[in-house]
């Protein structure tokens, strides 16, 4: 048996053949085949590459979030979703799915979007054992998931999922706000944000703060933050004043989760994952809490929807 992993539908597409005993057989981006920067699509020429590293027959498709999930929640935003995107074959395309499953079984199975970040991290650690937490944008609901993660007798990983936040309060709806705000481009810019952070002072916190964080215990936030901030929100501002704030808000919130994460969870390694952990700044806090940490940057497709 092989498994085909597919990340796909919203942006940095990505494909990945394990086989039955877990090893990384193939693992790409979709945009080095088709050149398109942060292309949200799978390309033929992905998909052949990835089959010619393996000639089982037996093959299984997992799809790294449950679309009819998103769809409720995009629903809920008051989006307008295509009902396409409740189908794995319509997102994918299917003349991509039929060459993945030409002469296989290939049946498609869907996961929850963060217990893929979850996966992702704790099957590339070295422990035995975890606590894991996911933070980004959104996954289907879910914002933030603390999980205790551990093999059982027979080497299979086991997830419990401990605490989670749920859309719309966001870390990462938050940071790609104010990255919206700051002139550059949310879901791909929020790494200059975050260099921008050093060059700035504090003057804006205090009004950042009372205006959007409801409560950094709770990690919760007044407004729903997917549709960004008021272009005139704080009018005059210096941008560097505004990343500094940014940066340092965000930190505060994911103190909280991580040592909500001690707290909970029954281990001494942490495996971060999500897109708020590309947040390297803000990982140097982490040790605070744990001495042993894996970060896996591995990048599934996160944050708000286009």
């Amino acid at each position: 048996m092989n498994y085909i992993g597919i990340s796909s539908g919203f942006h940095d597409a990505a494909l990945s053949v394990i086989d039955d005993t877990g090893n990384i057989l193939f693992a790409g981006h979709s945009e080095r085949y088709s050149k398109d920067k942060h292309t949200k699509h799978l390309c033929y020429d992905i998909v052949e590459d990835s089959l010619s590293y393996t000639s089982s027959q037996d093959i299984e498709i997992h799809y790294y979030e449950r679309p009819w999930m998103k769809f409720l929640r995009q629903l809920r935003s008051g989006e307008n979703p295509k009902i396409g995107n409740l189908f794995v074959k319509e997102i994918i395309g299917a003349g991509l799915i039929h060459k993945l499953q030409d002469g296989r079984s290939g049946k498609v199975h869907t996961h929850s979007h963060h217990l893929s970040h979850a996966a992702a991290g704790f099957q590339t650690s070295p422990y035995d054992d975890a606590t894991v937490v996911v933070i980004d944008a959104i996954g289907e609901f879910d914002t933030i998931s603390i999980y205790n993660a551990w093999y059982d007798k027979n080497g299979v990983a086991k997830y419990k999922k401990l605490w989670g936040q749920r859309y719309p309060d966001s870390i990462g709806l938050f940071y790609s706000a104010m990255t919206q705000r700051v002139g550059l481009r949310p879901l791909d810019e929020e790494y200059i944000l975050m260099g921008m952070a050093a060059y700035g002072n504090t003057t804006a916190l205090s009004e950042m703060s009372n205006t959007l964080v409801e409560s950094f215990k709770d990690i919760t936030f007044k407004d729903n933050l997917q549709i960004g901030v008021p272009d005139n929100f704080l009018e005059g501002a210096n941008e560097m004043n505004i990343a500094t704030s940014t940066q340092l808000i965000a930190e505060q919130l994911i103190t909280s989760v991580i040592s909500k994460a001690r707290m909970l969870g029954g281990s001494k390694n942490l495996v971060y994952s999500g897109g708020v952990a590309l947040n390297c700044l803000a990982n140097r806090l982490l040790g605070n809490f744990y001495d042993n940490i894996w970060i896996c940057l591995l990048y599934t497709s996160d944050a708000a929807d286009e």
